[in-house]
């Protein structure tokens, strides 16, 4: 324990010795539990609680694993009382016993414990988590056979079991009582276990579901999502075969009625807006940002402030009643969802009869249930699809990863070889995460690009050092001019923890300047509320922790070897971004095709499906044009039939939010060359009617770029700035910019600014992925 007791705790405690035993070191339990029958009760309970753990803390060797482990099956827990045994609450066999030693093959370990398995709930009727992820080789369906016992599991981690689970498994009434359940990257089909097992029936208390890796389909996660419904607080979904359609119904499903959204801070973070009752089904409901009248300078500390406490008009109320919501004040710490945080939470409680303030289990009120945390990496979502999500979840998220997004836009016609060609990130997804439409979020784990705006690229034929090269030579100069926005920790103060994932090893310089220049911020961040908490100290209002962890995950490296296509001098590269392909309606297929299984991983048998073919209009105008386009109006449709600023579009009921016709004024600009390189380059898209699509409302990354606000527009024409020219590739492919190391230069940086004013003191994690 690092924190000391109140004096409330102090002066309350029946007895000194409850107090203080927690402060005991490990080392010393053994000889507390032989003083006298008094310290016994007090410290056998901790000696015995998690075995496993505990002897490792006393120093066993993991090479004498499992000479302990059968002395202890075999010897020790035979001469046990029952009582004794009893205090055995947990058995984590996550690292233990995990390579052979001494006499013993893996084999022989792999039997050893085997063979106790599926007596351990007789053995130890205490027993409430159990965790065996990393032991493939244990099979949990003899624990369903085993006799019922006078307690249930709680925590059960059966992650990469290599045996099929049943059906029927959760039917034992040893798993009735579980709170946390990770069946991830185990054979079996959820479907079926869902409809026979896996439900609140016989799983009432079931808050935390972890089922990664499960090859589910939209079907199946439907099925899954309308069982347990709000009941679940946390929910891993990551790399299975999810698509766009599913987050509708994780919303609709799983996320409390009860919004978080409010204008009560309007003049500090802006309020949502919806003019008119339409949407539309790839956005959602067409909402707007509409920003304060006085917009707050960068040294301004307001922004650090918690929201104000919860008043009632009742002087008999101190707490909110079931139907009322009022988002969370940002100062408590983020509830953690992980195996160890929910067996340390319960072995606490079950230690000293306590329910925690974060307690895993309880029966959630209408206004604070529902989904809060969920993992959506390794899927088949797009851009817009996790967009929706963030904007209709009626800001309850308060933790959320996704790794990956496809953001290339697919009313481009790129030729015959799009299909090997993926553009993956969150490159103009920055304002969702301010306060006002992400009002609980506190942790994010998402793809680097939501602050360096360097995507990730993949062509297939294309070394991945020229990949790297166009990302961040080419997409990143587009990005930049459409989406001026990139998260900063002053974008939400309330997020504590940001992990930034799929870094490239090495960078030509955007990502390296980029991270840097978030780190410089978070630094600014920090100066600017230790400044808040000493003005305001003593005046009863709490300032926000800020930003206080980051954690950068690199790719592996990758080599320098260029393939074919890199140094050949035969490559049409124009015939690869071919606006005019002839061939194009032959061979372009979805973004969503079976071959992106590889991408994620996915190891599932490929399904045969059929595509229909739709040849798209042939454009007016292309990219390559836009170049020599330097004065004079527009003369191409729409500009040749209006004058105005916007042009009337219909939406049919088929693609509406609401079911519904309508019509609504989309902005097109007038036509001429203005200050905004982004708005000349959408106004050229417009003559485009392949691009004249998803229409939207203006983000505050629109309004940055030029765009009047409250204002629709098309975001086919939008997004289309973002794809790479023919002659982009080319250059990428035969371009020699020198790379840097990432990670080293994210040292050589901490290194100059330690002992400085400048140098952040949160925690920094770098970390090389597998």
């Amino acid at each position: 324990m690092d924190i000391l007791p109140s004096y409330e705790q102090a002066v309350s405690s029946p007895d000194w010795l409850d107090l203080v035993a927690g402060y005991v070191p490990v080392v010393d339990w053994p000889r507390c539990c032989l003083v006298d029958r008094r310290f016994y009760s007090r410290f056998a309970p901790r000696l015995w609680q998690d075995p496993l753990v505990t002897i490792r803390r006393l120093g066993l060797h993991p090479n004498d694993d499992l000479a302990w482990y059968r002395r202890f099956i075999n010897k020790h827990t035979k001469s046990a009382r029952l009582k004794t045994r009893s205090y055995v609450r947990s058995l984590d066999f996550r690292d233990f016993a995990l390579r052979a030693s001494g006499l013993y093959s893996s084999e022989a370990s792999e039997r050893a414990i085997s063979e106790s398995f599926k007596h351990l709930p007789q053995m130890f009727p205490g027993l409430i988590c159990l965790l065996v992820d990393g032991h493939p080789e244990l099979n949990p369906e003899s624990l369903a056979a085993a006799a019922s016992t006078s307690e249930s599991l709680q925590v059960l981690d059966l992650a990469r079991c290599r045996h099929e689970l049943t059906s029927k498994l959760f039917t034992s009434d040893l798993f009735r009582g579980l709170v946390y359940l990770d069946i991830s990257f185990i054979p079996g089909s959820v479907k079926t276990a869902v409809q026979l097992s896996l439900n609140p029936r016989l799983l009432p208390d079931l808050r935390v579901l972890k089922v990664a890796g499960r090859e589910m389909d939209n079907l199946t996660a439907s099925l899954l999502f309308q069982t347990f419904r709000r009941q679940l607080w946390s929910l891993d979904l990551s790399h299975n075969k999810l698509g766009d359609e599913i987050l509708d119904e994780i919303v609709e499903h799983c996320v409390s009625l009860f919004t978080y959204h409010t204008d009560a801070h309007f003049e500090k973070e802006g309020k949502l807006i919806l003019p008119k009752n339409v949407g539309s089904r790839k956005y959602g409901p067409f909402e707007f940002i509409e920003e304060p009248t006085i917009s707050y300078r960068p040294h301004d500390l307001e922004k650090y402030l918690s929201d104000s406490p919860f008043y009632t008009q009742r002087g008999d109320q101190t707490e909110l009643q079931e139907w009322e919501a009022v988002r969370p004040d940002g100062l408590a710490l983020l509830r953690r969802d992980d195996a160890n945080a929910a067996k340390e939470s319960l072995l606490h409680e079950a230690l000293s009869g306590i329910i925690g303030s974060f307690s895993f289990r309880g029966q959630p009120g209408l206004g604070s249930g529902g989904l809060t945390h969920l993992y959506l990496n390794g899927n088949r979502f797009t851009v817009s699809g996790v967009e929706r999500l963030i904007r209709t979840s009626r800001g309850r998220l308060e933790h959320l990863e996704c790794d990956s997004c496809f953001c290339a836009p697919k009313h481009i016609q790129l030729g015959s070889q799009l299909k090997a060609m993926k553009i993956l990130g969150f490159p103009g997804s920055a304002p969702l995460f301010r306060p006002v439409v992400s009002s609980a979020i506190r942790s994010l784990r998402v793809h680097h690009s939501l602050v360096t705006q360097v995507p990730s690229v993949t062509i297939d034929g294309l070394s991945s050092t020229s990949a790297t090269r166009l990302a961040e030579e080419k997409l990143f100069r587009n990005i930049r001019r459409a989406y001026p926005l990139a998260l900063m920790p002053d974008t939400n103060p309330r997020i504590t923890s940001l992990t930034l994932m799929n870094i490239p090893a090495r960078s030509t310089g955007p990502v390296i300047e980029r991270l840097i220049r978030f780190i410089d911020l978070a630094s600014a961040q920090q100066k600017a509320i230790k400044k808040a908490r000493t003005l305001l100290r003593g005046r009863g209002s709490s300032v926000l922790r800020g930003l206080r962890h980051i954690r950068l995950e690199l790719q592996p490296d990758f080599s320098d070897e260029r393939n074919a296509i890199a140094a050949s001098d035969e490559v049409d590269f124009d015939k690869l971004l071919d606006p005019a392909e002839d061939d194009f309606n032959q061979d372009t297929s979805s973004f969503f095709d079976d071959d992106d299984d590889e991408l994620f991983g996915i190891t599932s048998r490929s399904r045969a499906t059929s595509k229909t073919q739709v040849k798209p209009s042939n454009p007016v105008a292309n990219n390559e044009g836009y170049t020599h386009w330097t004065s004079g109006r527009l003369k191409s449709y729409p500009y040749s039939n209006t004058n105005s600023d916007y042009m009337t579009h219909y939406v049919d009921a088929t693609n509406s939010w609401t079911n519904n016709f309508y019509s609504i004024p989309v902005w097109i600009g007038q036509g001429v060359i203005g200050p905004y390189a982004a708005v000349n380059e959408y106004m050229w898209n417009v003559q485009d009617p392949n691009l004249r699509t998803d229409v939207g409302p203006a983000t505050p990354n629109h309004v940055a770029g030029g765009v009047p606000p409250l204002t629709y527009i098309f975001y086919g024409a939008w997004e289309a700035m973002i794809t790479p020219k023919s002659s982009d590739i080319r250059e990428a492919a035969k371009s020699s910019t020198p790379f840097r190391d990432v990670a080293t230069a994210i040292k050589e940086y901490r290194l100059r600014t330690k002992g400085t004013e400048d140098h952040w003191d949160g925690k920094i994690e770098l970390v090389r992925m597998g």
